[in-house]
């Protein structure tokens, strides 16, 4: 499975922590990781487990108990494990069906079980928890099982999916008490204020921040809300709330569905509608039920009966294909078994009807419409957008992980009717530098080895040559074994009791390693090769790199020195233990040599991620966030869309630009651009500073009335004199010349004594007395 690069960076930062922890010797240490919904953190979990079973500096024996709410979460858990891992053998899944038939964990075990099975409370507990025939002792058949583990020499870590629900209760504390697990490992996008603060003073908590999320296109850009203020605003006194909910949801399902069409894109849009906990309650009352409101509407729709599915608890319809892409169902009904841990990637609009009784927001539910159908954004920017629409009080609507971007989108402004939108040609790019050694690595290191070493590899291979060759670079060929001796007081960064175990195995050091010994020892020295690059030129991520550079080495030796493992690999941990390592300097230069044609590959894989996608400016409808507020102290006459929102944040410069173009009688509209997404016009620049491409969004476009369009950013102070604003000013003036249809007037704008100015050169720059600039009322008129 390929991850994303901030699951990759996330699965290392979780290695870190887990392995310091492990190496204080404390018992019950708290490891978070807190990651947005749809992020992905089952499959960083899996894959950060299977990493640790691989990792050439932790190998203690251990076993992990992942319990989790219920038997559906912990049953899709285990699949999802399961699937990622293809039947590898490393990793064994267990469950309670296999507590009759094994006494114990053995080391890299994952046990399933749904915690409230395992109350000694309840009737399942008392089944598991006590003793029985099933138990060989006076302990129940799990508690007897988790014994069995520990007096192995298994230490258990607990993992807690979903840890944001229950964990902290006083009937869980048993299973702790029994577990009693060195690490405690939560997954969680809500993890609780306490917990936090106490893993971020231990070093121990791992975030995941959701704009990273979305920049690799796993979920979407936002959530747009209809609210109760909406309604009312929209709606007449008499027409049916309810009905309108399902008519907007209704309509923006084609709506979907149209785009993509357009894209060519086999992909049926899934609406979720989510009745209220009460219904029943309205059932006994003799009134008409949500239900029953829902399936009256969908038949004035035509809607036929396959196209809807049910999740109830009483009733289940047409669910065996709904999370397919292409699945003829269109609309799905539940209450709350969609809300935690079901997955349905297509599914892009919701609505949620309010409870009665008692007014609580599902949070968790919202998260079902926050996954793309792809794993990608797609050029329409509607398509990267989840919609729901509620009866809910502005003020109780709160979005999973709602801090910073993913703030629900709740104020809308629309594009003035008599308006003419423009349509420009913006960019948008990937991201995908890993700084990882790629397989493209060995060839490289076979040229630089083969070269260093004046090894011919045209004809057969002569392994007693070669050998010779080595030796008269002073490498010790001949020095074929390891003893204990020679590493005892090796410096390496390792996290079990590896060099320890080493030490106490017996009194005659010079005894040879073990087999077993020897692979880690090998993989330890190639691990520390690559983290341990000092020159930048030579330096690579180590997690992702060393796997592939431990095959090219392996791989040369067999083919060009010594076919015998044990032999090449002792040769070469004892050369790179020597101050002088004759291989450490030449692997560098591979290293080095390779960097540029790294840089090269990512680089076309960023030109086929660059997209050119045509913006409309303004669009139909805007939305913001409650970082925004709408402008109130004059009538804008020229913006174009009503109200306007301005950020919080903005600073004075932008509003005194604002009131300039108001005032200026060549104008004849204006609009703020975004700062970033699909939506909003971008040109693509290369920053000198950070030396990688980025997305630039000027802040204003408009047009005057001499027909002609503007694009200027506004700066001032130092910004209007640093090296990224000249990078940008360049590129705009580049991509200006690429549209010779449209008349545009551009640039970067600055206020020098109350004066507004604007820089228009092919090269940008900046003096003390801004000679470089001229009159901004000059140039637009």
């Amino acid at each position: 499975m390929q991850l994303k690069k901030f699951q990759e960076d996330t699965i290392e930062r979780l290695r870190k922590a887990f392995l310091n922890a492990w190496q204080t010797g404390e018992r019950r240490i708290p490891l978070i990781l807190k990651s947005p919904t749809w992020s992905g953190k089952t499959i960083m979990a899996a894959e950060f487990l299977r990493w640790l079973v691989g990792d050439p500096q932790f190998q203690e024996q251990k076993a992990y108990v992942w319990v989790s709410i219920s038997d559906e979460i912990v049953m899709q858990s285990k699949k999802k494990l399961f699937k990622v891992y293809d039947g590898a053998w490393e990793v064994n899944l267990l469950d309670l069906n296999d507590l009759s038939n094994k006494s114990r964990m053995k080391n890299n075990n994952v046990f399933f079980v749904n915690w409230q099975k395992i109350k000694a409370t309840n009737k399942d507990g008392r089944k598991l928890r006590r003793e029985s025939e099933k138990s060989r002792s006076d302990l129940g058949i799990f508690d007897e099982f988790i014994e069995n583990t520990k007096r192995a020499g298994i230490e258990l870590v607990m993992i807690i999916d979903e840890a944001h629900m229950g964990s902290k209760t006083a009937l869980s504390q048993e299973i702790f008490d029994l577990i009693n697990p060195r690490i405690i490992f939560k997954i969680t996008a809500t993890p609780e204020g306490n917990e936090e603060l106490e893993a971020y003073r231990k070093g121990t908590f791992v975030e995941t921040k959701r704009e990273d999320v979305v920049r690799e296109e796993l979920i979407k850009d936002k959530i747009i809300t209809q609210t109760k203020e909406d309604l009312e605003r929209v709606t007449e006194h008499s027409y049916d709330e309810d009905k309108m909910l399902l008519e907007f949801a209704y309509r923006k399902r084609l709506e979907l569905l149209s785009y993509y069409q357009e894209l060519g894109l086999d992909i049926n849009p899934l609406v979720l509608i989510q009745l209220p906990n009460d219904d029943q309650a309205t059932k006994e009352s003799m009134q008409k039920t949500k239900e029953e409101t829902v399936k009256d509407f969908l038949k004035t729709k035509w809607i036929p009966d396959e196209e809807i599915a049910i999740w109830l608890s009483e009733k289940k319809e047409n669910l065996e294909y709904v999370e397919k892409n292409n699945s003829m169902v269109s609309f799905l009904i539940f209450k709350q078994a969609a809300a935690t841990g079901w997955d349905c990637p297509r599914a892009g609009v919701l609505v949620m009807f309010r409870e009665i009784k008692s007014a609580t927001f599902h949070t968790q539910t919202v998260g079902r419409i926050l996954r793309m159908p792809e794993a990608k954004h797609y050029p329409i920017p509607e398509l990267n957008t989840g919609y729901l629409y509620t009866n809910y009080e502005r003020k109780d609507i709160k979005i999973p992980d709602q801090a910073g971007p993913n703030k629900a989108f709740i104020y809308k402004a629309q594009k003035k009717a008599h308006i003419e939108p423009l349509k420009l040609l913006s960019t948008y790019l990937g991201r995908i530098d890993y700084n990882d050694l790629n397989y493209t690595f060995q060839d490289v290191l076979f040229t630089v080895l083969n070269k260093y070493f004046d090894i011919d590899d045209t004809g057969m291979t002569d392994f007693a040559e070669n050998q010779k060759k080595l030796e008269k670079i002073w490498v010790r060929i001949q020095e074929t074994y390891i003893t204990h001796s020679m590493i005892v007081d090796v410096v390496i960064e390792n996290y079990d009791r590896f060099i320890d175990d080493l030490k106490k195995s017996g009194s005659d050091y010079e005894t040879n390693i073990s087999l077993w010994d020897l692979e880690r020892l090998y993989d330890l020295h190639v691990y520390n090769l690559i983290a341990g690059q000092e020159v930048d030129t030579r330096r690579y991520a180590p997690a992702r790199s060393w796997k592939a550079f431990r095959n090219a080495i392996t791989t040369w030796f067999v083919e060009y020195i010594n076919p015998k493992r044990p032999e090449f690999k002792a040769m070469f941990i004892n050369d790179l233990q020597r101050p002088d390592s004759i291989f450490r300097e030449v692997i560098g230069e591979a290293l080095e040599i390779y960097k540029p044609i790294r840089l090269a590959e990512t680089k076309a894989k960023e030109i086929r991620q660059e997209q050119d996608i045509q913006v409309t400016v303004p669009r139909l409808e805007t939305f913001y966030t409650d970082d925004y507020s709408e402008f109130i102290d004059y009538t804008l006459e020229k913006c174009v869309v009503e109200p306007f929102y301005f950020h919080h944040k903005n600073f004075k410069n932008e509003m005194d630009f604002m009131k300039y173009l108001e005032e200026s009688e060549s104008v004849d509209w204006w609009y703020k651009n975004g700062d970033s997404g699909l939506e909003y016009f971008a040109v693509k620049y290369f920053d000198e500073f950070k030396n990688t491409e980025r997305l630039f969004y000027p802040d204003w476009i408009g047009k005057l009335k001499n027909g002609k369009i503007f694009i200027i950013d506004t700066k001032q102070g130092f910004t209007a004199t640093s090296s990224e604003t000249k990078n940008k000013a360049e590129a705009l003036q580049a991509w200006i010349q690429t549209q010779t249809k449209l008349d545009i007037v551009w640039g970067i704008a600055v206020q020098v004594w109350g004066i507004w100015k604007l820089n228009t050169h092919k090269v940008y720059k900046v003096d003390r007395d801004y000679s470089e600039f001229e009159s901004l009322g000059e140039v637009l008129k």
